[in-house]
């Protein structure tokens, strides 16, 4: 693989379920990906993910989505960056992903598609561990994150 790919992890290991980014990212690091591989863990956003990003040729978010579906479905999403220029910065103190996103792209760090696959989350209370459905989950999202990185070879 000669481009570089960024894979994030996002998710509260505090939160069950939405512990799952966090998870994959985990065990992914356990996986000879290359050296053009880079993953990364990220318990909460911030403008820090945006540093990461510079030079990528593709980057992977994974997190808990909710949309709906049966918990443990994973989904696969393209993120599509806001129209036009970005007149107007959210709160620097609670972040989503779509605002560093846009934060990045807007400012020519990101130029790369994005990927975010995401599962559907069954209890995001406190607590550790991830529910037996989104536990079920994991490696049907490490083999969707692995396929996206096979797609740059």
């Amino acid at each position: 693989m000669k481009e570089k790919a960024v894979v994030i992890g996002l998710g509260n290991l505090y939160m069950r379920d939405d512990g799952l980014g966090i998870r994959v990212a985990q065990d992914l690091k356990k996986k000879e990906l290359g050296e053009n591989v880079s993953v990364q863990e990220y318990p909460e956003m911030d403008l820090t993910v945006i540093e990461n990003l510079h030079g990528a040729s593709k980057v992977i978010v994974i997190d808990a989505v909710r949309g709906g579906k049966e918990p443990g479905t994973v989904s696969k999403f393209a993120f599509a960056p806001r129209k036009g220029d970005l007149t107007e910065l959210p709160s620097l103190h609670s972040l989503e992903l779509s605002d560093v996103l846009d934060i990045a792209s807007s400012t020519g760090i990101l130029t790369c598609p994005v990927v975010i696959v995401g599962v559907e989350p069954k209890d995001d209370s406190l607590g550790n561990g991830l529910s037996p459905e989104v536990e079920a989950a994991v490696p049907k999202a490490i083999e969707a994150v692995i396929k996206e990185l096979d797609r740059l070879i």
